[in-house]
C-alpha cells in the first residue's frame, strides 16, 4: 500500500480523479473510459495502470455474450481515503481492512434496521423504494458527520494543549515534534511511522527517542 504522501500526489491528476468518478459510479473497461473522457487510451493505460498499482482500484476479467473476455477495472472495495484539516489537527487516512460489519452492529444497534433494509433490497422492484433507502442512508451519514466532526473538534483541542505543554519544555525541534507524535499517536506508533511523520531519518527518530528517555520524557 502506498503512503498518504505518494496517494495525494497521485490523486493530485485531474484525469486519474475524472476516472475515479466514473469508476465510483460502476465498474468500467479501457476504451470506455477514454471515449467518455475524449482522452487517448494509452494515456488512459498509464493512469489505470498507476492507480492499480497504488491499490485504489483492481481489474478484473469479465466473460462476454459475444467476443473474447473483456478486462474491467473497480473501485477496491476494501480502499478508503479520508482527509481532515482543522486547527490543530492534520491527518490522512488510508483504510484497506474488512469492515467487521456484526462488531459495528453490536455497538451501533440502530443500523440493524438500515442493514435489513439494504439485504432486502435484492426483492424490490420499486425505484422509489430504492430511492428511500439511499435518503435514509444518507442522513446517517450527515448524523455520522457530525459527531465525526465534533470528535475531531475535540481531538484537536488536545493536540493543540498538548503542544503547548511541549513547547513550554527545554527540546530543540525534533524532539518536539517526535514527543508530539508520540504523546499523539492513536494505538501503538513505530520508529519507522515517527520517522515518516517528522520527516527525518530513522537513526536520527531512535537517537532523539534515546535523548526523550534520557531525560524521563518517555519510556521505550
Amino acid at each position: 500500500m502506498v503512503s498518504s504522501e505518494q496517494l495525494l500526489d497521485i490523486l493530485g491528476n485531474e484525469t486519474r480523479r475524472m476516472i475515479l468518478e466514473l469508476l465510483a459510479e460502476k465498474p468500467r473497461y479501457t476504451t470506455e473510459i477514454a471515449s467518455l473522457l475524449s482522452i487517448g487510451q494509452k494515456a488512459i493505460n498509464d493512469h489505470l495502470r498507476i492507480l492499480s498499482e497504488s491499490k485504489v482500484i483492481e481489474p478484473y476479467v469479465q466473460k462476454q455474450t459475444r467476443g473474447s473476455p473483456r478486462k474491467y477495472f473497480k473501485v477496491n472495495e476494501k480502499f478508503r481515503l479520508e482527509f481532515t484539516l482543522t486547527p490543530g489537527y492534520f491527518e490522512v487516512y488510508i483504510l484497506d481492512s474488512e469492515v467487521d460489519a456484526k462488531s459495528i452492529i453490536e455497538r451501533f444497534p440502530e443500523f440493524g434496521e438500515l442493514q435489513k433494509q439494504v439485504e432486502q433490497i435484492e426483492t424490490i422492484r420499486k425505484i422509489g423504494k430504492y430511492g428511500q433507502i439511499c435518503r435514509d442512508l444518507g442522513d446517517e451519514m450527515v448524523r455520522l458527520r457530525k459527531a465525526k466532526m465534533y470528535v475531531e473538534s475535540l481531538l484537536a483541542k488536545v493536540r493543540i494543549k498538548c503542544m503547548k505543554v511541549i513547547d513550554s519544555l527545554n527540546l530543540n525541534p525534533e524532539e518536539k515534534r517526535v514527543l508530539f507524535e508520540l504523546v499523539t499517536a492513536e494505538g501503538n506508533i513505530t520508529v519507522e511511522e515517527i520517522s515518516v511523520k517528522c520527516k527525518i531519518p530513522e537513526q536520527e527518530t531512535i537517537r532523539v527517542l534515546n535523548e526523550l528517555k534520557k531525560r524521563g520524557l518517555l519510556r521505550l
